[in-house]
C-alpha cells in the first residue's frame, strides 16, 4: 500500500474517532435542550428549542451518511493493504476529497448549532425568576 493510501487510512480512522466523541456530545446537547424545553415560559423560546432539535436531527442524518462513507473508505483501504483488491489511488483521492468536504460541513454545522444551544440556555439564565437549578434539576 502506498504512503498516500496509508495516510488516507489514518485520516479516515481519526475522523471516525472524532464522530464517536461527536455522538457523545450530541447526546449531551439533546439532554440540555430537553431539560431546557420544559422550563421555559415563552413560546418563542420553545419554538427555538424545537427548531434546534430539528436541526440536530438533520445533522444526525448527515453524520450517519458520513459514517457509512468512512466505513466504506476504511474497508476499501484495508482490502488494498491485504492485496485483496488492487490499489486505486485516483478513486481513493476522489473519495477522500468528498469525505473531507462532508467532515468539514458536519463539524462546522455542529459548532454553529452548539453555539445557538448554549446561547439559548444562557439567555434563560438571564431572565428574571429562573434559577440554574430550574434549568438543570438533579
Amino acid at each position: 500500500m502506498s504512503s498516500r493510501s496509508l495516510q488516507y487510512h489514518v485520516i479516515a480512522s481519526k475522523w471516525l474517532s472524532d464522530l464517536e466523541f461527536y455522538k457523545f456530545e450530541m447526546g449531551f446537547l439533546r439532554t440540555l435542550l430537553d431539560n431546557h424545553f420544559f422550563n421555559i415560559e415563552y413560546k418563542e423560546d420553545r419554538a427555538n428549542v424545537i427548531g434546534l432539535n430539528n436541526d440536530l436531527m438533520k445533522l444526525d442524518v448527515d453524520k450517519n451518511q458520513l459514517e457509512v462513507a468512512l466505513d466504506d473508505q476504511i474497508r476499501q483501504l484495508e482490502l488494498m493493504s491485504e492485496d485483496i483488491v488492487p490499489e486505486d489511488v485516483t478513486s481513493l483521492s476522489a473519495k477522500q476529497i468528498k469525505l473531507e468536504y462532508m467532515v468539514s460541513h458536519i463539524f462546522s454545522e455542529y459548532k454553529e448549532l452548539k453555539k445557538q444551544i448554549f446561547s439559548l440556555v444562557q439567555k434563560a439564565y438571564q431572565k428574571p425568576g429562573i434559577e440554574p437549578q430550574q434549568l438543570f434539576p438533579n
